[in-house]
């Protein structure tokens, strides 16, 4: 019996020291699994044959191993799959479990929708592994000492793995004559140190006495077959051990080694395809009914006087405004990754076969940098099937085949593509050159949708460009699949898990169907002609009849500058853009008229008449470039200079203000600096306020350009303005909020001071208020009232800060132009009476 096993088994151990420890070398994987010498093995019968050999005259060389450890009489052990379900699915992971108390008397009870019941647990104190928790106390085990293995639902269809449903409806889908879904149980990392896995699905053959002969050697393959469990592995079959094979098949017809395609046509060894960690405290938080018009999951839109869909993924549940996970890991999924390739110079090109090669080799590199080779599938590289234009793209097709979140994933995968701009390709043969190429991460799949996306066979895969419909042409392709490594990814092979790399996987979507507006899908971009926005490539997905597209919610509601209230949608009307339009321009034409009077009464010479001329004239600029900016949306280049102009120009009125008011506030306070020229004066304040506003636009741009990887410079192109919110306020709302409040503690201690002077009299009241309202003028509090309109949502707030913030420069002409035009006025007025006087004297 000893001799069949060796002979099957050419590299096990004999259990009798160093000497009878032979070394063979497989080709393929070795049929048998390992025996064990330790004593602990008659716990879990997985002894060697050998071990238990003894002869009466033993040689020196011959050790017999023992172990002192191992208690007598301890519990048996059994090689078991832990489910919640036994009879249900399989996930094919099994380990070594007690499920016996002392006594022999199984600790085994009925399943029940209390899964408590089911679970296994492991001691930290002893290391063992019990069935349940009753199997454990009764093996005298500390209950604050055990630790509850996590759960994992896994199903045979992936949109069941994905359904949101309560315990009751879990529990049908387990325990149905036709299931589809199971619970099983696995440790967690702090304990696969502790528990060892084993496999459990193997058949015992068919030791029966009408087969095997009836002398002592039938006898003792019976038994043999019944003792061991040392697990088999012929082509189609596991057995329990050799002996049991050698019921069924003669010796001659056994394998010592089984190759890699033999383990994986065997359905025994096969991981359920779809599995997730499950958590049944977490409780689903209930959709949020939107608005009293509309449905739950729907948003109104009052373009279309409309209710818009709202959808995630089938990974995802959509609550609280977002998508979020149904299952927070999962135990495998594919993903597929989209790339556009664009040359950087098109000179000289290589021919395509070896330009191709060229382009796979460098993604490969690209892959094992980022330590993602392990889990990669195929790299396919295509281009149009038509003659004219040249362009390329490229698909890699990912498995991750252990616990990992999807959101986590996704985001890093993103994260690794937009960092590869641009890419060397080394052709070092025929040209022994460098071409440049760059990398663009598009949403749309090259290869056609369904379940049919990781087929076995590479011939029958197709590719189409997703905008044209086109079928496009494999100029090179690298598959790991074909090369013996189906066992390492047996993910690739199977249909029907596939998460495409883009936002809009991750995002809420809202869905706006052909037949309600215009939708124009071309170059990697979707255009809604009514809204007059565009929408790039990774924010939108096409549904496969072309009919409606899923746009990323956010971006559709910051495009189209809806304000989200509750996911009501709001806009400023044409009412406002009129009355916005119409303040600016009566600013401007005050400013204007400003500038003018002092220039024309000639009252130049003094630092206050200086600023309050700057000032118009800041204000003239933040009001032309304002109005001007909607019109340079066509152009990038135009769209982000004007977004910068915007931003510094607005900054630059309230920070002029600031530096204004400081010299005021000197005046009138014991807080003076030396005295210097009018020119210097001004010129030291202009350094100052284009240092402190450009620092803000370089803020943006820099931070922006860094958290897009270089795409873009902070700049929307819908708006010609700061894209972002947080830098919104952090590099705009955050310093006028600050000058803002300074100037009115200014304000108010000037007030005071001047209040308080004796050469004001308190009987030229007019007088008196006339210097407060001059003063207001420059503090900027009006953009009080835009904070507010923010906090609040009040639109009353939001035309208030239109009025008067947008009028500032006509209230600057009524504080001080008009004062100086009156003055103009009556002074040659004056001397035109003295002329007449003198003339009339004469005569």
């Amino acid at each position: 019996m000893i001799i069949k096993y060796l002979i099957l088994c050419p590299e096990q151990d004999m259990c009798l020291g160093p000497m009878f420890k032979r070394n063979y070398t497989f080709t393929e994987k070795p049929a048998c699994t390992p025996c064990e010498c330790d004593d602990s093995c008659v716990r879990r019968s997985t002894c060697c044959p050998s071990k238990f050999y003894r002869q009466t005259d033993t040689p020196d060389f011959i050790e017999y191993q023992q172990n002192v450890n191992v208690k007598e009489n301890e519990t048996v052990m059994s090689c078991m799959e832990p489910l919640w379900n036994p009879e249900g699915i399989r996930s094919r992971k099994s380990y070594w479990v007690v499920e016996t108390c002392p006594n022999n008397v199984k600790c085994i009870s009925s399943p029940s929708k209390n899964i408590t019941n089911s679970i296994p647990v492991t001691s930290l104190t002893t290391n063992q592994t019990y069935l349940n928790v009753q199997c454990a106390l009764c093996n005298q085990e500390d209950i604050t000492k055990l630790v509850v293995w996590e759960k994992k639902k896994f199903c045979t269809i992936r949109s069941a793995l994905f359904s949101n449903k309560d315990i009751a409806t879990l529990y049908k889908s387990v325990f149905s004559v036709t299931p589809v879904c199971n619970i099983g149980f696995h440790p967690s990392s702090s304990l696969h140190d502790s528990v060892k896995q084993c496999v459990e699905y193997t058949n015992d053959g068919n030791c029966i006495e009408s087969i095997i002969p009836r002398n002592r050697m039938g006898a003792y393959l019976k038994r043999a077959c019944k003792d061991f469990y040392i697990p088999y592995f012929s082509e189609e079959i596991v057995y329990k051990n050799i002996y049991c094979a050698l019921c069924e098949r003669v010796i001659t017809d056994l394998p010592i080694q089984i190759t890699l395609q033999g383990l994986h046509n065997n359905a025994d060894l096969l991981p359920t395809p779809f599995s997730a960690l499950i958590d049944f405290q977490q409780i689903s938080d209930e959709p949020i009914q939107n608005s009293l018009e509309c449905a739950t999951n729907q948003i109104k839109d009052n373009k279309m006087n409309m209710c818009l869909d709202i959808q995630c993924e089938v990974e995802y549940v959509y609550h609280n405004q977002s998508c979020s996970l149904v299952h927070q890991m999962v135990n495998e999924n594919n993903y597929e990754i989209n790339l556009m390739i664009y040359h950087v110079h098109e000179n000289d090109l290589p021919p395509l076969d070896i330009y191709s090669i060229g382009i796979v080799n460098a993604l490969r590199d690209v892959m094992k940098e980022n330590n993602l080779e392990d889990f990669l599938c195929r790299i396919t590289v295509l281009g149009p099937s038509e003659p004219f234009g040249f362009y390329m793209a490229v698909v890699i097709e990912l498995s991750i085949n252990y616990l990992h979140n999807i959101n986590q994933m996704i985001k890093h995968l993103l994260n690794i593509f937009k960092r590869y701009h641009v890419l060397e390709i080394p052709i070092l043969y025929p040209m022994d050159k460098i071409v440049n190429i760059s990398l663009s991460l598009v949403g749309q799949s090259f290869h056609v949708y369904g379940n049919s996306l990781f087929e076995k066979y590479f011939e029958h895969r197709l590719f189409v460009n997703p905008m044209s419909g086109k079928e496009m042409k494999v100029h090179q392709s690298f598959s790991m699949v074909n090369y013996g490594n189906a066992k390492q990814r047996p993910n690739c092979l199977r249909g029907g898990m596939m998460s495409i790399v883009a936002d809009w996987y991750l995002c809420p979507k809202v869905k706006i169907n052909a037949a309600d507006t215009r939708i124009d899908v071309s170059n990697f971009s979707v255009c809604l002609v009514d809204y007059e926005i565009c929408l790039a490539s990774n924010y939108f997905k096409e549904s496969l009849d072309k009919r409606s597209v899923l746009i990323c919610l956010y971006q559709f509601l910051h495009s189209v500058k809806f304000v989200n209230n509750n996911l009501k949608l709001r806009s400023s009307d044409d009412l406002m853009a009129s009355l916005s339009l119409v303040c600016l321009s009566l600013s401007s034409l005050g400013a204007l008229a400003t500038i003018s009077t002092f220039f024309v009464s000639g009252s130049c010479s003094r630092i206050a008449d200086v600023n309050i001329i700057v000032l118009a004239v800041f204000i003239i600029l933040a009001n032309t470039a304002h109005i001007v900016s909607k019109y340079f949306v066509w152009s990038q280049t135009l769209c982000t200079g004007v977004g910068m102009l915007v931003h510094f120009s607005w900054l630059s009125v309230i920070c002029w203000m600031s530096l204004s008011f400081f010299q005021i506030f000197q005046t009138f306070t014991s807080f003076r600096i030396s005295k210097v020229k009018v020119i210097s004066k001004i010129s030291y304040c202009l350094i100052v306020n284009i240092i402190i506003c450009s620092s803000m636009v370089a803020i943006n741009v820099t931070v922006s350009y860094v958290r897009s990887n270089g795409e873009n410079l902070g700049y929307s192109l819908q708006t010609c303005y700061i894209a972002d919110s947080d830098m919104i306020m952090y590099t705009f709302a955050l310093p006028i909020g600050s000058f803002m409040v300074i100037n009115i503690f200014m304000f108010l201690v000037t007030s005071i001071k001047f209040f308080k002077k004796i050469n004001v009299q308190k009987s030229k009241d007019d007088r008196k208020f006339g210097a407060y309202f001059r003063l207001s003028t420059i503090t900027g509090a009006t953009w009080m009232f835009a904070f507010l309109a923010q906090f609040t949502g009040f639109q009353l707030f939001e035309i208030v800060h239109t009025v008067l913030s947008g009028g500032q420069g006509l209230f600057l002409y009524l504080a001080f132009g008009i004062s100086l035009t009156t003055k103009h006025i009556h002074n040659n007025h004056g001397r035109d009476m003295k002329y007449s006087t003198q003339t009339a004297s004469q005569k």
